[in-house]
């Protein structure tokens, strides 16, 4: 009688372990394409760990895909995609979104932080947090991550960047925001505007001098191979701004809109960790395995540095009063922490 029921069991299990393995997983009713022009880093990660959270909140019906390296296009046409859209996802440092609304051109203002820690928390303030994440909404934009990416070092291919000097004449890589140029204004060099595909080459064929890039830019596109030195100065932050686009969410049905975008903007605080502890890793990359090194400027002309850029912010602020009152509120909000 036994032997009967233990195989019966055994018949059941095999069964359904078979059924299992033959029937197909139901294919996902929506797809979720996240892009990044970058490789490696947060934003490409964020886009990898929507793909793991996103199916299980929403039972299979949502699936994403990631696509780093700029494979869907530039900037650009990644966000005209989002407000389209024609691309549900993507991330890239907030001041690319200066075409959408000024006010992200704001976040490239020289020591608009204190430092990487109460940026942060700035970022996360949830009154703040909400303001910015729902700042291109109308424009067709719905924001989910909000975090800072990576610190801003200085770079020069052929000559290095060691002094404030040796800024003078200098044609470095910016995102074009007026922030950006009053800066490079402000140290002697040209600022030219220029995507990061297009960086890579120029670099290697001297269109420009050097660049402003976070530590993953450095090491995940290989720069070692066109300079060794990263000059760190503590002036400006890369805060990266990820978004979904409102006018794929307003075709799905309502309940499952809110489970993406809520399950989306969880992940926050996990991306701001990540981001931490990216860098960290990388700067070791850099120096103990690529041969680079990161060097910092003499006291006397780091102050003369903060001398030239801390009048920026109000600066390039003061003529609009959309951009002066956002300005405002993120010196108030920096306060508190």
């Amino acid at each position: 009688m036994r032997i009967r029921v233990r195989l019966a069991v055994a018949v059941v299990v095999f069964a359904a372990a078979s059924a299992a393995f033959i029937l197909p997983l139901r294919a996902a009713e929506y797809t979720l394409k996240w892009a990044v022009v970058t490789r490696g880093d947060m934003q490409e990660k964020f886009g990898h760990k929507l793909a793991e959270v996103l199916p299980k909140a929403t039972n299979g019906r949502v699936e994403v895909k990631v696509f780093p390296g700029g494979q869907l296009g530039s900037p650009a046409a990644m966000i005209e995609g989002l407000q389209l859209g024609t691309v549900e996802g993507y991330e890239n440092p907030a001041d690319f979104f200066v075409g959408v609304d000024s006010r992200f051109g704001e976040f490239s203002i020289p020591f608009l932080f204190r430092d990487t820690a109460q940026a942060n928390k700035v970022l996360a303030d949830p009154e703040f947090n909400e303001y910015v994440l729902k700042m291109a909404e109308a424009k067709g934009i719905v924001g989910v991550n909000l975090a800072v990416a990576a610190e801003s070092l200085y770079f020069g291919a052929k000559k290095p960047l060691r002094h404030i000097d040796d800024f003078k004449g200098m044609k470095l890589r910016v995102n074009a925001t007026p922030a950006e140029r009053a800066r490079m204004g402000a140290l002697g060099a040209t600022a030219v505007p220029m995507g990061l595909p297009e960086m890579i080459t120029s670099l290697q064929n001297g269109v420009i001098d050097g660049t402003m890039s976070g530590m993953s830019i450095y090491t995940n596109f290989n720069l070692q191979n066109v300079g060794k030195t990263l000059l760190e100065t503590h002036d400006t932050l890369l805060i990266s701004f990820g978004g979904l686009s409102k006018a794929w969410l307003d075709k799905l049905p309502p309940d499952l809109s809110k489970i993406i975008v809520e399950e989306a903007r969880k992940l926050q605080p996990w991306a701001r960790q990540t981001a931490i502890d990216e860098v960290a890793a990388l700067r070791k990359v850099w120096t103990e395995q690529r041969g680079g090194e990161i060097v910092t400027l003499p006291p006397a002309e780091q102050a003369e540095l903060e001398k030239r850029l801390k009048p920026i912010g109000p600066d390039v602020t003061k003529g609009d009063p959309a951009l002066k009152a956002f300005y405002e509120k993120i010196q108030t909000v920096a306060k508190k922490y």
